[in-house]
């Protein structure tokens, strides 16, 4: 998406510490300035861009690969067998 780039420069006060925190956040999982990630942010907000356009697991999963032994999958197995079951009078 190439967009306009403006001289316009506005100051936002009053920033909660959640609101930053999670501001903070956007920005380094995205690996963008905070200004840039205020400005998705108001983009997505104000409807100009998708929240989910270009959304993608990547690595935010990783730390879960590999990390079951078999006790962890056999619980899982067993937990999740119901849903296998098919009803017939459904069909």
């Amino acid at each position: 998406m190439s967009q306009k780039k403006s001289a316009v420069q506005l100051t936002i006060r009053g920033f909660e510490p959640e609101l930053l925190r999670r501001l903070e956040l956007l920005a380094g999982k995205q690996g963008v300035s905070l200004n840039q990630a205020a400005l998705r942010l108001m983009r997505i907000g104000a409807g100009l861009e998708s929240a989910v356009q270009d959304f993608e697991i990547g690595p935010s999963l990783d730390k879960y690969a590999g990390v079951w032994n078999d006790q962890d999958y056999e619980e899982f197995t067993r937990a999740t067998q119901e849903f296998e079951l098919i009803n017939p009078e459904m069909w």
